[in-house]
């Protein structure tokens, strides 16, 4: 799944944009609730405070005495708690030395406090951290704390501060969410809505999608670039997605070899179907005739080996600014409108895989693309077309062909067919219609394999070893040489009128 391009972060917050006494003010209102504390007072704004920037003091709390001890002898006043000293200084950097300093010119070892916080927003090394310790221990502060910036955007960011964070920075995370809770809200009704207008299976639905930005609609010729950058375009809908729509925007034929990994695609031809709506357009006579040169060559691949690349689209719900579900007389259908992305439209990400058929898709992961098909394809052509020879097939394989639009495959263990060739026209023995004309089998891939290699095909596919042993009339011997011979029905008058491809 498409992944969202667009990461949302908060970048480091700007402390120096605070003068010294804000500072100080800061971090007055992030220690309240470091302690239980009696009183914490701003001595630094005063001047003269002793190295003391804001001085605080613990509650005492009250300790239960013997009972024959005298209640009047040693009691404590409720004021004697705890000192703390809380020095702010407003510096970028500091280094082992300046916090030395720092603490030689703010604790006295006669007297020192009880705790001690050293708060900046600097980042401290290592060394830094370990003088800190080493001064405090050796004056005999009990407790000591070293904030540097990250300790102080870890605080602020806690919900409990987001006032703080607010009240001196302008930031508001409460608002964030409020806001993210807003873009839920908006991304389940879109996407109800959207469950509602085309349904629980989507498929095959067109929706138009449109740049919310756009102020020219329905008039294409204001953009002299709308054929690269539409500003709107139909498109397909494919299903839902827990967070999003998904829409079909190409699909282009394909090769896969998955013994050897490797895949390639053309973009010279875009397969995708036509949405169903008068803007609908039919391909003109060049585009008719390179699609059919395409066609024609991904034909001739053996049938094992062709795909179609798939590319579909990915619209988030929460991208979705509105949707008009009952379209106009321009676009019948819903409409999406989206901010476009430059590059990207309005696609949030993509899915993108091989499709070997209606129920087998195959991951793009570990594959290497290879060149396979040519920037430009020769245009189709009958190879020999037999009218004395004919190809001799089983009954079950006959069968096969009166109800398989896709062809059948013959295995020829005997030689007896290795003549032909591809887009030779043969036809089958004994498929006589009403007016006593053969079935036409137009040879799009004639390959050689052993018999190894078809039983290595034959692992997971027992039926298809019953079919190749039921055409050889014995068992697949390892040491077998077969000609695999791939063909489709044609008609009669695709040979009259020179069209070798559909």
């Amino acid at each position: 799944m498409a992944k969202s391009h667009i990461t949302r972060t908060l970048g480091p917050i700007h402390f120096e944009d605070l003068d010294p006494h804000r500072f100080e003010d800061l971090v007055r209102q992030l220690i309240y609730d470091l302690k239980q504390w009696q009183s914490i007072e701003s001595t630094g704004r005063g001047g003269a405070d002793d190295g003391f920037d804001i001085r605080a003091y613990e509650v005492l709390l009250p300790s239960i005495a013997p009972v024959d001890e005298e209640a009047e002898e040693g009691t404590s006043h409720p004021m004697d708690g705890n000192l703390w000293m809380i020095q702010c200084k407003r510096e970028k950097a500091l280094g082992p030395k300046r916090i030395e300093t720092i603490i030689g010119d703010g604790v006295k070892a006669d007297s020192p406090p009880y705790g001690y916080i050293l708060v900046a927003p600097a980042h401290f090394s290592k060394a830094a951290h370990d003088k800190f310790r080493e001064e405090l221990r050796s004056r005999g502060v009990m407790e000591f704390y070293l904030w540097g910036a990250g300790e102080l955007e870890d605080m602020l960011y806690q919900p409990k501060n987001d006032h703080v964070l607010f009240a001196f920075f302008g930031i508001s995370l409460a608002s964030r969410r409020r806001s993210r809770t807003t873009e839920i809200r908006a991304g389940v009704t879109v996407k109800n809505k959207l469950r509602r207008v085309l349904g629980d299976n989507p498929r095959h639905q067109p929706v138009l999608l449109r740049d919310q930005q756009d102020t020219h609609y329905p008039y294409e010729d204001e953009y002299k670039d709308f054929d690269k950058r539409p500003r709107w375009k139909e498109y397909t809908a494919v299903g839902f997605h827990p967070i999003g729509l998904i829409v079909s925007v190409a699909r282009h034929y394909a090769y896969i070899d998955k013994p050897k990994a490797e895949w390639d695609f053309t973009k010279a031809v875009n397969n995708i179907m036509p949405v169903q709506s008068h803007h609908g357009r039919r391909l003109d006579a060049k585009e008719e005739e390179l699609r059919n040169a395409v066609k024609g060559f991904w034909e001739q691949l053996p049938r094992m080996k062709r795909a179609t690349f798939v590319y579909n689209g990915f619209v988030r719900f929460d991208s979705i600014a509105f949707v008009d579900d009952k379209g106009d007389t321009e676009y019948n259908c819903p409409h999406l409108f989206i901010d476009f992305n430059y590059e990207r439209g309005p696609f949030s990400g993509s899915f993108q895989y091989l499709e070997l058929n209606e129920h087998h898709h195959e991951s793009l992961d570990g594959l290497k693309r290879v060149e396979i098909f040519p920037e430009s394809f020769p245009k189709p052509s009958f190879g020999t077309i037999y009218s004395d020879k004919f190809i001799s097939i089983d009954n079950r394989t006959r069968k096969t062909l009166q109800h398989n639009s896709t062809g059948i495959t013959v295995y020829d263990a005997n030689n007896k067919h290795s003549y032909l060739k591809p887009t030779d026209v043969i036809a089958v023995d004994m498929t006589e219609d009403s007016e006593g004309k053969k079935t036409l089998l137009k040879i799009t891939s004639v390959t050689v394999a052993t018999g190894k290699e078809l039983l290595d095909s034959c692992k997971d596919n027992p039926l298809l070893k019953q079919d190749i042993e039921n055409q050889l009339s014995r068992q697949i011997k390892a040491s077998d040489r077969v000609h695999v011979i791939e063909g489709l029905v044609i008609y009669d008058w695709q040979i009259e009128q020179n069209r070798p491809v559909l």
